[in-house]
């Protein structure tokens, strides 16, 4: 097609439009796996240490609005550094060496001057000049003098020991997931309060070069507060009109955040099955020594597709993908009974057994015993929706 000239091309009448199928399959299919982000879906949490900060209230009060000012911000470059050799003759190429490239961050210069403010804290904290430029006589013409006419420090005798900042994360936000950046012991090497102008209606803006020595990688879910300081403050909070639907709950986008580790969490998996088992042996022996007959029993027919009281969804327990466990217990109270070895693994106990008596009946009963049987020593109605109980309490 790409080589056909256009008098060469065929057509159908009949098709007014299509989509591009290609650019569709490759960047709108498993929720947009493939489809690149945007450039201003990030955030940038600063962790400034209290200790170094005049003012502490620029991190305790105002810590969350310093990262939510952050007007664009440059992510890291690595310059990788290599010779080529000659190794018996064949061409090698050899790295050796990498450099970390600077960043730039610019700031909104806001009317509080909160940003202005951070710099004041930084460079009264490394450096001892903005201190003693207050002191009377500090800059006075003293060279010709001796030593004992210099009684405040200067440049960098300022005794700062620990780093101002922390570090610094970048997050880059996608699809409720985030990547994020942490520069490690980073620190400003150069500030630019920019120009102002007359003539200029343009927002003031701050910039600040940053250098750091070392980088490292982390991936998580979106949530308040992660990333760091993100969703805390002036957000709206209020819910979407529009709801996502997922059309097929079986396919999930592939991600690098959610990825289970199957033999890392095998225990808590366990303990998951155990517990919603429990919950629901909990529920079904208070229905079953309650005696509500099949009214009850219609409930838990509709329990076990979804549908509640009132017609509200009842939720499953435990989370066990596929099995839907109706949460009854809470409803009618009764004596809690924990699953173990013998109720899981032969399936025999029936939920309404109270002595190793009933337990023993009621694990051999089967599709053609009593409804007395089946109920575990009930009120000798079935269940209410034309079914007995079977013997492993499943519904």
């Amino acid at each position: 097609m790409g080589f056909t000239s256009n008098n060469h091309l065929q057509t159908d009448a009949s098709i007014k439009l299509k989509d591009w199928q290609h650019a569709a399959r490759m960047f709108a299919d498993q929720q947009f796996r493939l489809a690149p982000k945007f450039d201003f879906q990030f955030h940038v949490a600063f962790n400034i240490n209290k200790a170094a900060c005049k003012n502490a209230n620029i991190v305790t009060r105002y810590g969350n609005e310093i990262n939510m000012l952050v007007k664009t911000v440059a992510l890291p470059r690595f310059e990788l550094e290599a010779d080529q050799v000659n190794q018996y003759n064949r061409t090698k190429q050899i790295q050796y060496h990498h450099k970390l490239g600077d960043i730039i961050i610019k700031f909104h210069d806001d009317n509080m001057g909160l940003i202005n403010q951070v710099w004041q804290n930084y460079y009264s904290y490394y450096y001892a000049d903005s201190t003693s430029s207050q002191t009377p006589g500090a800059y006075a013409r003293t060279a010709t003098k001796n030593s004992n006419y210099i009684t405040t420090p200067y440049g960098l005798d300022n005794a700062s020991t620990t780093p101002f900042f922390n570090y610094i994360t970048i997050y880059q936000m996608a699809r409720h997931e985030y990547v994020a950046v942490k520069l490690i012991n980073p620190i400003i090497k150069m500030w630019d309060g920019l120009g102002l102008d007359y003539s200029s209606t343009k927002v003031h803006d701050f910039s600040m070069t940053v250098a750091y020595e070392a980088v490292n990688y982390s991936v998580g879910q979106v949530v308040p507060g992660d990333p760091e300081g993100f969703g805390l403050e002036h957000y709206d909070n209020s819910l979407s009109p529009l709801q996502g639907v997922n059309p097929d709950r079986t396919v999930i986008s592939p991600s690098f955040v959610q990825a289970l580790d199957i033999q890392g969490n095998a225990a808590s998996f366990v303990n998951n099955a155990v517990n919603t088992v429990n919950g629901y042996q909990n529920s079904t022996e208070s229905v079953n020594g309650g005696g509500f007959g099949s009214k009850l029993g219609s409930v838990l027919g509709l329990a076990t597709l979804g549908i509640g009281l009132g017609g509200q969804a009842i939720s499953a327990l435990g989370g066990l993908s596929g099995i839907s466990f109706p949460s009854l217990g809470g409803l009618f109270g009764g004596d809690k009974t924990s699953a173990s070895p013998s109720t899981l693994g032969d399936g025999g106990a029936a939920n309404g057994a109270t002595d190793a008596t009933d337990t023993q009946d009621s694990g051999s009963s089967s599709e053609g015993d009593s409804p007395e049987s089946a109920a575990g020593g009930g009120d000798g109605t079935n269940m209410g929706d034309g079914s007995e109980a079977s013997a492993g309490g499943w519904p």
